[in-house]
């Protein structure tokens, strides 16, 4: 039984991975888990709002706040990174 547990959780992924729906699923999880990925004290300050051809949208309060994280746009997309992976996020534009 357990083999084929494994065996049908392994078609799937191989399945999720063929129709391109892998990193559609990656991208939904930036979105949904974004207080985690980068503190609440961002995930207040900036809201995600879509994912377009690897680039991250984020609302963010006002100006002062944009400005604020344009600095530390770097560090922002290396925790998306390290909980994500690479290639999902390769820039972030505040508005």
């Amino acid at each position: 039984m357990a083999d084929t547990v494994k065996t049908l959780a392994h078609s799937l992924d191989e399945l999720i991975d063929k129709l391109g729906f892998q990193n559609k699923l990656k991208e939904q999880t930036v979105i949904r888990e974004w207080s985690s990925i980068v503190g609440p004290q961002i995930g207040r300050i900036a809201k995600p709002e879509k994912i377009f051809d690897r680039v991250l949208y984020l609302r963010v309060a006002n100006m002062s706040w944009r400005t604020e994280l344009t600095f530390h746009k770097q560090t922002i997309l290396q925790q998306i990174e390290k909980r994500i992976g690479k290639s999902i996020v390769s820039d972030l534009r505040f508005y």
